[in-house]
């Protein structure tokens, strides 16, 4: 049996059965498993979450008593052989099947003859078979065309129309580029690009920041580089909202939800260690790799703990220069990282959530002194979360002006999908 698939296999049926993450779980089996082409393995796995309802469109053609009766092991393997067949050329048709024959003969007793008969019913009528376009219900069509849950497919329609929602989900299911943000603490641009040129990375300034570089080769975080806190990798649109937040040295800055800690990192980095920045969140460990993370990059003047943002903390009332708001949210426009958040149920168009970051952004606001700066934030596309919370909240707080605020987007900024507004107390 071959052990790339085994990999991939055990990875996407934990996020099957489990709704485990999978980053975490795929580096958790590559670690464990050993695969001598973890590539391949990354490719099918992130193919396979990224494409399932486009695969189960084809699948419930083929599968006589319905997906549903399916258990997960053999829906997992049909998956995978069906995604391989259609979409990994380097892969011939003959060995998708046969692998995932061996793979069903292994962990999924007396399904071997099912998953054989319908990944060759597929070669034999793959011409024939209805096609998602086919499907006249728009949400429909798109949530199989695209693979993305209904109830996001319907919101994204009555928010931004269908062309640009096809564009969103177009972007959203290709994968993203490598971005790293250069550590002045440590180096320079034109040094770190000199570097990883030594180690076969090839790494170009973004047009919109000098402090992101995009990468292609190697795998960075593998790189001395890294381990010497020279970059973060962090996508450029959490950047842009940082510098259009202009932290400035001596700065008092409080970061409510901060984990994993690369906002408030990138604000030590401006300024230059001088000032105080402290971080909340709601978790132990998530601290603890926050403080691992200022060591490795020089950073001293963060102070982390762990805090409720929905709890007041009294003492610091009206003392904050500075206060990064970056909520929970429902996720929508890192997809393209974690593929695995098209599949969420999104109650009532994320209304609900939308309650809870109101909640977090209004006790933020406290923290601020008169003439002090409120930035609110989240990595998700949906006006409910974004624009609904700030209007929610300027309605009620009269003593705060709206500032620079933007939305961007993958189609057209070419970032993960991302909110920020700037907010200012008055005197």
């Amino acid at each position: 049996m071959d052990i790339n698939r085994k990999t991939a296999y055990k990875v996407l049926l934990r996020m099957e059965q489990t709704e485990a993450y999978s980053n975490i779980e795929l580096n958790a089996q590559l670690k464990q498993e050993q695969p001598d082409s973890p590539g391949f393995v990354r490719e099918l796995v992130y193919g396979v979450t990224e494409r399932r309802l486009y695969l189960d469109f084809f699948l419930a053609q083929l599968v006589s008593r319905g997906l549903k009766k399916l258990k997960a092991q053999p829906l997992t393997i049909l998956r995978m052989g069906l995604y391989q067949i259609m979409f990994m050329d380097s892969v011939p048709d003959y060995a998708a099947v046969d692998e995932s024959v061996q793979l069903a003969r292994r962990y999924c007793f007396g399904q071997a003859g099912l998953v054989n008969g319908v990944l060759r019913n597929y070669q034999r009528n793959k011409d024939t078979l209805k096609k998602p376009k086919s499907v006249k219900n728009v949400v429909k069509r798109l949530s199989y065309e695209y693979s993305f849950a209904p109830c996001i497919t319907k919101m994204w329609l009555d928010q931004y129309g269908l062309d640009r929602t096809r564009e969103i989900m177009e972007a959203s299911n290709e994968t993203p580029p490598v971005m790293i943000r250069v550590n002045p603490l440590k180096t320079d641009a034109d040094t770190l690009i000199a570097r990883l040129e030594e180690n076969e990375i090839q790494a170009v300034r973004s047009e919109d920041t000098e402090r992101i570089l995009i990468c292609k080769g190697k795998n960075i975080l593998d790189t001395m580089e890294y381990h010497q806190g020279l970059f973060s990798v962090q996508d450029e649109a959490s950047v842009l909202a940082i510098e259009a937040f202009k932290p400035q040295p001596e700065d008092l800055i409080i970061d409510v939800c901060a984990a994993p800690g690369g906002k408030a990192m990138a604000c030590a980095e401006i300024m230059n260690n001088t000032g105080k920045i402290i971080a909340f969140d709601l978790y132990d460990k998530k601290i603890k790799h926050m403080q691992e993370e200022a060591y490795r990059l020089g950073v001293t003047n963060i102070e982390a703990s762990v805090h409720d943002a929905t709890k007041l903390k009294k003492e610091l009332v009206g003392q904050a220069d500075r206060v990064i708001c970056d909520v929970p949210c429902s996720g929508l426009g890192v997809v393209r990282r974690k593929p695995e958040i098209k599949y969420k149920k999104l109650t009532n168009d994320g209304k609900d959530l939308a309650k809870l970051q109101l909640s977090i952004l209004e006790t933020a606001a406290k923290y601020v002194k008169e003439g002090g700066q409120l930035m609110y934030s989240t990595c998700t596309i949906n006006a409910n979360e974004n624009t609904g919370v700030i209007s929610a909240f300027l309605g009620k707080h009269s003593n705060f002006n709206l500032g620079r605020n933007r939305q961007l987007l993958p189609n057209s900024d070419g970032t993960d999908g991302f909110y920020y507004c700037k907010m200012k107390k008055r005197y």
